[in-house]
């Protein structure tokens, strides 16, 4: 891929990131100010939102957010965009900061640190990356052994602790919806890569039925991961809930990109110990700063 392109890709990715974060933080902070006896009946919640400024723009951007990151993968490889969910976390912390006129805790600075040092080496080091995965090979790989283990299995953990939990009515019930949307999300930027894979082509009437599945399961999985994380908040503290899906809709795209993928192969060993140990910062930093600033929102919001 070209540098420009590739360039091209990761600041379409951050912007990516950064719409999706503030319209999420627009769209709760409408939530938010809704009266207790309208958010308590969820017909009447909706009814109201859908006619909520608001909240309208925090979807738009939403939105908008989905258009970047498939603009991101035409060019760039899924393990290369899937970290800069990072940067949309250091957006959203620095807004709302500045909305509440809080200054940045030390922790969070660190986390930040991390991220930023994680992307810049990850995205150097996969932009070595000259080749890439042309539609014919895409048909292959993501029906692979190495693709399923990683969807099927992904697929399944969430599943069973979100069947387990609910079941047994375990205090850890809303980290186990959590898991579960961000197994979602990730699937959801597995299947936009591969219609990005499948837009590069030149011919574009190239298996119709195929391509239709990848755009039904595109809103499928964001339906699910929306659905299910807005259950995950009524049972439980968003911090943690937010770390873990922040952390599993990042790893998963990560890992699909890798060895599904093949997006490190380019490298030898020391390259791609260096691209781990960048993404475990990444993951780290935004582990971090997921629960520590929802933490200290859902602090303020008592």
């Amino acid at each position: 891929m070209g540098s420009i392109w590739f360039t091209f890709s990761i600041l379409s990715g951050l912007l990516s990131f950064a719409s999706y974060n503030i319209g999420f933080a627009l769209e709760k902070k409408a939530v938010k100010n809704l009266s207790e006896d309208i958010k308590s009946k969820t017909l009447l919640m909706y009814r109201t939102l859908i006619t909520n400024r608001l909240w309208l723009t925090g979807l738009f951007l939403t939105i908008v957010s989905i258009f970047l990151y498939f603009i991101a993968l035409l060019w760039a490889p899924l393990s290369a965009i899937a970290p800069l969910s990072g940067f949309g976390l250091i957006v959203l912390v620095i807004y709302a900061h500045l909305d509440l006129k809080e200054s940045l805790k030390k922790l969070e600075i660190i986390a930040i640190f991390l991220i930023v040092i994680g992307i810049s080496v990850s995205s150097y080091l996969i932009s070595k990356d000259t080749t890439g995965v042309n539609w014919d090979e895409w048909k292959v790989l993501i029906i692979s052994i190495p693709s399923l283990i990683v969807l099927v299995s992904s697929i399944f953990v969430s599943l069973v602790f979100a069947i387990n939990t609910f079941l047994k009515k375990k205090y850890y019930v809303s980290l186990s919806f959590a898991l579960f949307a961000g197994v979602a999300s990730g699937l959801q930027s597995v299947f936009i890569k591969g219609v990005s894979i499948w837009f590069s082509e030149d011919d574009w009437k190239l298996n119709g039925g195929n391509i239709t599945l990848h755009f039904f399961l595109i809103l499928l999985t964001a339906l699910i991961s929306t659905g299910v994380l807005q259950i995950a908040f009524k049972k439980g503290k968003v911090s943690n809930i937010m770390a873990l899906y922040n952390g599993v809709m990042t790893i998963l795209p990560i890992t699909f990109g890798g060895l599904v993928l093949k997006e490190w192969q380019h490298l030898d060993g020391v390259g791609q110990f260096f691209l781990l140990f960048a993404i475990f910062l990444t993951i780290i930093g935004i582990i971090i700063l997921s629960f520590k600033h929802h933490q200290y929102h859902s602090d303020n919001n008592r």
